[in-house]
Order: structure tokens, then sequence, then C-alpha cells
């Protein structure tokens, strides 16, 4: 932004749109997500809209939508995910040259049927969506599906196991070699990336796959400042040291999850 040029809060930036989408009959209803959901909310948070439309109205709201914002300020980014988004879902992302670069807006926007986007209401996960208008009462908040998580981690913590024992020499490899800003890379991706993994699912299995994303809120203080304390190594000298406490809390977590999922029987590590 120049100098001396208005901002725009991020409460005129959701009530513009809020009434140039409702005003659409083809948008049947738009939520506030993240931080709104979560209750966590400040004056640098960001907008996230879940917007529901008419089967085949994508499209058509996606350019409803931009051309709200573009009512608002000149767009300094316009980054539509191509498809198919990770999630699965249409989504794009824009920056406001009148607005703080904190309160940046994205859309989701899926159609009524088939119903898949009912995921994005599980409170367990994902919070309650702030409602901005609901024309046919399809909004409602629902509950992750705790036998398809038990399954899904299941699949997952062999493959987490397996990764972390083939690479965790890496790091430590790199800095022997001189290279420490590969060692740093490999150390958060295939140290402390299976453990924030692993952690989540003993303590926070809703979330098993949010990664570092709301880390603090969903593992307990001690386990949290345990991690606080990995994610900075003071040098790459610190690197082995590090590794060697991820190591034992990898196998502490692994081992607290096979009980917990087998009672009465031994760890593998046993």
């Amino acid at each position: 932004m120049n100098a001396g040029e208005p901002t725009l809060h991020r409460d005129q930036i959701i009530a513009h749109l809020c009434e140039r989408l409702g005003a659409d009959p083809l948008v049947r209803a738009a939520t506030l997500g993240g931080s709104d959901a979560t209750g966590r909310a400040d004056e640098r948070s960001d907008v996230d809209v879940f917007v529901l439309v008419e089967p085949g109205a994508i499209e058509h709201t996606a350019a409803l939508f931009e051309h709200a914002l573009l009512e608002l300020s000149p767009l300094n980014v316009r980054y539509r995910l191509p498809m198919p988004t990770w999630h699965g879902f249409h989504q794009a992302f824009y920056q406001l040259a009148r607005a703080s670069e904190d309160h940046m807006v994205d859309w989701v926007i899926v159609e009524t049927r088939p119903e898949t986007w009912r995921i994005w209401f599980e409170q367990e996960r994902h919070g309650r969506h702030k409602v901005l208008f609901d024309k046919d009462s399809l909004i409602r908040a629902g509950h992750v599906d705790r036998a398809e998580v038990a399954r899904a981690i299941a699949k997952k913590v062999p493959e987490l196991e397996m990764r972390f024992r083939a690479f965790r020499h890496l790091p430590v490899k790199l800095v022997d070699r001189g290279l420490p800003v590969d060692a740093a890379y490999f150390y958060h991706q295939l140290i402390l990336r299976p453990l924030v993994d692993m952690l989540r699912i003993v303590h926070c299995p809703d979330r098993y796959d949010f990664g570092f994303r709301y880390v603090k809120f969903d593992l307990p203080g001690d386990s949290y400042r345990e991690l606080e304390r990995l994610m900075y190594p003071s040098g790459a000298a610190a690197i082995p040291g590090l590794v060697a406490r991820a190591d034992e809390l990898f196998a502490r977590a692994l081992a607290e999850y096979r009980t917990a999922s087998s009672p009465g029987l031994p760890s593998a590590h046993e």
C-alpha cells in the first residue's frame, strides 16, 4: 500500500462480500472458517470464506467474488489453485492493495450436491464456522468419523516409522560433510515433520494430518515446549544432538500409540 492510502479493515471486507454474495440467487450460503471458526480471530487474521452454490455455479461465483473484491480495491495478488487441489475443492487467494497483507482473502466454493463439502464442518477439525447467511438452512455442525480416522492413522503409522528410521541419519551425515543448509532442511523435513505427525496421532488424532498447523493448541504443554526447543538449532553442530532427542520422542510416541491401540501387547521396539 502507498503511504496515506486508506486501509480496509477485515470487517469491511467481510461485510461487503456478504452483501454481494448474498444478493445472488445462485449463492445459497456463505460462512467464515479459519480463525473465525476456531474463536481465535484478531486484527491480523485473514478472511477465509466458504461459499455454497447451486450446481454448475462455481465459475459464476468465482467471477462474482473477484468482482466484489475489485469494488473494494485493486488486487495485488490473485492466485487460484490448479485442480485437482490437495483437498479436492476449488480454492483461490487474493491480496488487496488497500488492505494489509494479513487480511488475505481466500475462498473455497463448492456445489450443494454432492454433499462431500460437509467435511469442512467437522467441528473437531475445523471448529464452528461463522455463518454469514444460509438461505436454505443447509449449514450444520458435523463430527469426524472416529472409525475412519483410526483406519487412516493405522495406515499412516507404519509409513511414518519406516520413513523416520530410513532417513534419520541424513541430517547428521550432512553436518559431518560440511553441508549445514542441506542438514537443516532435511532435519525439518525428515525428523521434525514425522515427529509432529506422531505426536498428533497420540495427542490429537482428529487432526492427525494437520502438520504444524495449530500445534500449539493441539499438543500438551510439555510436548509443545519440547518441540519448540527442537525447532531452532543454535547451529549445525547442534543438529546431531537434536536428532537424537527427536529419535527418543518419536520412539516414545510410537510406543504410546501401540499401547493405546493394542493394550497389553509389547511395542515392536521392546
